[in-house]
């Protein structure tokens, strides 16, 4: 079976494109210039990019069979296959491939049929049927699979990585395994361009709290990978690693020793190693504590995480007395360097300590148990944030009724400590209705209305709700006013739908009217919709309909509330506010796009991979279109991508 890398659908070995969505089985385009490129091929034909599906190896005890290095594959099936000196064009230096007693052979491979289901991946879930139609209770589960592991030949050295999953994406996340005669193969995500941890902190001058966050994303490693014998993952220098986005993950795990258990001292002088590398100015916040862990007077990784919680606070508190006056004051004496600006309307931006942290409403770090453990809870901000918008007429419609608008300001200061970011941002998205000549006014007038307003109306942070229905109200009246002053009445009265997002920092304000939509992806929940359809339906189904009665009905998907067509009186826009925590892709929509599931379908693959900083948002949104132009065209589609990158508030 082929995996289709949109909609993860299977497919017959024999088919050219998806069933499901009919993205090409047969082709992928280069991410450097486009031109398309056979699945199976290792570079592009045109620009020479290495194109190839990469995987990381581990070969254990040894190196692989002489048969494998003088054919290079090192399965019998010829799929994965030795990347060496002699392939050009790698978009990073290879590693050296040479075998360690203790280690194994480690090595890059290249995925000669990256469509193909891996056998492991088959092998999981054939167990995971075994085990739904076992009547073993929940927690016998653990042992039990365990137990299968050994039985359809998964390699032990595998194990590891199955047990620790749920720490994915800080440990890798393994791909494939198998046993070739007293040999273990195992392949991992190839993150040996990864940045190692110890030559960023030598390079970067970090705030401390940057440090403490790692340091306690470590420490909540420790039980877990103790119960599975891989504490020495955390003891290589090696292997500690940060990707692109700042974020700390591990190369491999590394099995600990039989004769000597790693304990929480070797851990203290590894980090007391990785301190001495740093450019940290305020190295004696952590000497005590490293004092105590080395010595053995800090023993259990709940201590030592509630020690990490008070020097993060000690160093907040710190903070806030060197910063009284607000991050972005234009009285400012620190050098901050260039800054860029996307001018806005005049008022649109004015200045306001919005931004500013408010350290008694935050815990920096909980205490770590052996049953949860914690992450460091850090003040988040703006790292970076990109937008993008984009209309289609769709294939069966003659016209495009829907209009959006995207307004940002961002002003970025650069200085020696690193960049920060300020930015506001207004989105709205409208999907008129009442034809051609009245459907598009309807939706124009809407966008020019809401810009109007908050250009003038947006002070010191977000508008409360009671502004943003204002707002609403304003443009309400104003589509209103023209049917009222056309006498047009029933089906010929114009409306539009609404979804709108007000940004601030970390801050959103979201607020709708319709069955335009808002979503939210992020690598830990995947999708989530943001906001409740205003349908018939809909309705019902909150009234306690059961969801299959309730859109049985023929008028189902009639809206219940529009802008334009009644008083404001009669509109009841849901309003919400949100703090964003993490990396998140916000995507607000007209149904043209979010119609039949389409997003719920293809948002693990055309979506989710927008998150990443290198991912360019406007290919991406061209994609999208693409597919739902395939899958449903059948209406107006509109989006505004709004990717927003963060990271813990150190200063």
């Amino acid at each position: 079976m082929l995996i289709c890398p949109q909609c993860q659908y299977d497919n017959p070995n024999h088919s050219q494109s998806c069933q499901r969505c009919g993205v090409s089985l047969a082709e992928k385009p280069c991410p450097e210039c486009g031109t398309m490129v056979s699945f199976e091929e290792q570079n592009c034909p045109n620009c020479g990019a290495f194109t190839a599906t990469r995987w990381w190896a581990l070969i254990t005890p040894n190196s692989p069979s002489l048969s494998a290095l003088e054919t290079r594959y090192l399965d019998p099936g010829e799929r994965y296959r030795l990347i060496m000196e002699s392939d050009l064009n790698l978009p990073f230096p290879l590693p050296p491939q040479t075998p360690d007693k203790d280690l194994g052979f480690q090595a890059l491979v290249m995925d000669c049929q990256p469509l193909q289901k891996s056998v492991l991946k088959s092998l999981l879930e054939q167990q995971e049927e075994w085990l739904n139609a076992e009547d073993n209770p929940q927690e016998e589960n653990s042992d039990r699979r365990t137990s299968l592991w050994h039985q359809i030949g998964i390699p032990q050295r595998a194990f590891p990585y199955l047990k620790t999953r749920q720490f994915s994406p800080i440990i890798p996340d393994i791909h494939e395994a198998w046993h070739d005669g007293n040999q273990e193969v195992i392949l991992l995500d190839d993150r040996i361009s990864w940045q190692l941890l110890s030559q960023f902190w030598a390079r970067e001058e970090l705030p401390m709290l940057q440090i403490v966050y790692w340091l306690n994303e470590m420490a909540s490693l420790w039980t877990p990978l103790t119960e599975v014998g891989c504490c020495q993952s955390l003891l290589v220098e090696n292997n500690l690693r940060v990707d692109e986005d700042q974020s700390f993950g591990l190369l491999r795990l590394y099995e600990d020793r039989d004769d000597r258990q790693p304990t929480l001292q070797d851990l203290g002088r590894m980090w007391q190693q990785l301190l001495h590398q740093s450019k940290s100015d305020k190295k004696e916040a952590l000497d005590q504590l490293l004092k105590d862990l080395i010595s053995g007077q800090i023993n259990q990784v709940e201590q030592l995480c509630l020690q990490l919680q008070y020097l993060a606070e000690q160093e907040q508190l710190t903070s806030d007395e060197v910063g009284k006056k607000p991050l972005f004051s234009e009285d400012s004496d620190d050098d901050y360097g260039d800054v860029d600006t996307v001018p806005l309307p005049s008022n649109f931006f004015q200045e306001d300590d919005s931004f500013d942290t408010d350290a008694e409403h935050e815990t920096i770090i909980e205490g770590c148990t052996t049953e949860e453990f914690s992450t460091a809870d850090l003040p988040m901000q703006l790292l970076s944030i990109t937008d993008v918008g984009h209309t289609d007429t769709g294939r069966l419609r003659r016209h495009n009724e829907d209009h959006f608008a995207l307004l940002s300001d961002v002003t970025k200061h650069h200085s020696n400590r690193g960049q920060t970011i300020r930015a506001r941002g207004l989105y709205i998205v409208c999907d008129g209705m009442g034809g051609h000549a009245s459907g598009e006014v309807a939706s124009a007038i809407a966008v020019k209305t809401l810009q109007d307003f908050f250009a003038t109306h947006w002070e010191k942070g977000l508008p409360d709700a009671e502004t943003i229905e204002k707002a609403i109200f304003l443009a309400n009246d104003a589509i209103y006013k023209v049917n009222q002053d056309k006498d047009s009445y029933g089906a010929g009265r114009m409306g539009t739908t609404l979804v709108m997002m007000l940004l601030e920092g970390t801050q959103v304000a979201i607020a709708h009217v319709g069955d335009s939509r808002i979503y939210q992806i992020n690598r830990k929940w995947g999708l989530q919709q943001l906001t409740v359809d205003h349908e018939v339906g809909q309705k019902a189904v909150q009234e306690g309909v059961e969801p299959q009665i309730a859109y049985s009905r023929p008028d189902a998907y009639q809206l219940t509330q529009a802008l334009g067509p009644h008083e404001s009186q009669y509109i009841k826009p849901d309003i919400k506010y949100l703090d964003l925590h993490e990396d998140t892709l916000l995507l607000l929509c007209s149904d043209g796009l979010s119609d039949n599931k389409f997003l719920e379908i293809h948002y693990s693959s055309c979506l989710t991979p927008l998150i990443s900083s290198g991912a360019n948002l406007d290919e991406g949104l061209e994609k999208l279109f693409a597919l739902a132009n395939q899958k449903n065209g059948h209406d107006n589609i509109t989006a505004i991508l709004v990717r927003i990158k963060l990271q813990p508030c150190f200063d």
